[in-house]
């Protein structure tokens, strides 16, 4: 193999996103089923900050390169399958994305139609599998469902919130300004609380005192809000992330006397370990929601590989509206 170079991001000690580098990387050998790919486009997400910063419940090991999803075109195959070569596909991992070339397993792909968008190969996969496991798989959410939704302005967030709608489910969300507020009604979520109003209030009224069935939580907003007041009887409460650590415990004698449910999601880990007959079908599904549009990224703000730092702290910071993708040299040649 020609020795070829590219840059990349290093997390060489976990921590601050400001202390990652910019290195010039030497290609190196693929082991067997891996591919090679020329990373178009990169999507940027929560989890990416909380795996440089050391709190996330998988540890890459120092150093690595960060990044979890991706968009790119496969340039080398070691999997004895030469149809691969010039496939675009998105990539799904728990690093190795923030670069300009990405050597991923095979497994950790999703093919794509050649004329399929690079952006949105980038921008959609990741939050489409937390919404459609969190709510098909776990809440099995039903129609006229009401729903809580915290976090529900960013990506992940929207995307639950469409898919719920896309169910007929009665959506809630709670949010801190008027701008995650504004954005939230234009996706059509009828009821909208702000974080600092009497929340359990606000919910009976909606429900018209029945409580909401499911609270999806996907900020950690349990650990500063008693949202769980607010659940109905038999209600589900799915926990999908956390943000600056917000991790709390819940009363077991409160699960009994409500008779809640409580679910832990990790979409990507349910992915890796379902059948192969399970995978298909929920890629299919999610592509399928994709192709109405529920899925479809709206929001989104395209930056330089050299801006990729400065993005991700705003994500860190929450000051983020919709997804941020991060464009590489290679895209404007497809």
């Amino acid at each position: 193999m020609k020795k070829m170079y590219y840059n990349n991001y290093i997390c060489q000690k976990l921590g601050k996103i400001e202390k990652l580098k910019i290195k010039k990387s030497k290609s190196t050998e693929l082991k067997k089923n891996e591919v090679r790919l020329k990373v178009l486009a990169i999507g940027l997400n929560y989890v990416d900050t909380l795996m440089i910063k050391g709190d996330y419940q998988y540890k890459n090991k120092l150093p690595f390169v960060p990044g979890t999803e991706a968009c790119g075109i496969i340039v080398e195959e070691n999997c004895n399958n030469i149809k691969l070569l010039n496939r675009k596909a998105i990539i799904f991992s728990k690093s190795g994305c923030f670069s300009e070339e990405a050597i991923i397993n095979k497994s950790q792909l999703v093919l794509l139609e050649k004329n399929f968008s690079s952006i949105d190969g980038a921008s959609f996969f990741s939050s489409a599998l937390t919404a459609y496991v969190t709510l098909l798989e776990k809440a099995k959410i039903k129609k006229n469902n009401f729903i809580l939704i915290t976090g529900a302005s960013g990506g992940v967030g929207q995307a639950c919130v469409k898919l719920a709608l896309h169910l007929k489910a009665k959506v809630i969300c709670i949010v801190s300004n008027k701008k995650k507020a504004a954005l939230l009604k234009e996706l059509g979520v009828e009821k909208i609380i702000f974080i600092n109003n009497d929340i359990k209030k606000e919910v009976m009224e909606f429900t018209n005192n029945e409580g909401t069935n499911i609270i999806l939580d996907i900020n950690g907003l349990l650990k500063e809000k008693n949202i769980l007041g607010s659940l109905s009887w038999n209600g589900k409460y799915l926990i999908v992330g956390f943000t600056n650590n917000n991790i709390t415990t819940i009363k077991t004698n409160y699960i009994l006397i409500k008779s809640i449910q409580i679910f832990g999601v990790r979409a990507g880990e349910f992915l890796r370990r379902c059948s192969i007959t399970k995978k298909k079908k929920v890629i299919r599904d999610i592509f399928s929601l994709y192709r109405k549009g529920v899925f479809k990224v709206e929001r989104y703000k395209i930056k330089p590989f050299n801006k990729l730092i400065y993005e991700l702290t705003k994500i860190r910071d929450r000051k983020s509206i919709g997804k941020i993708i991060i464009k590489t040299k290679y895209l404007d040649n497809v």
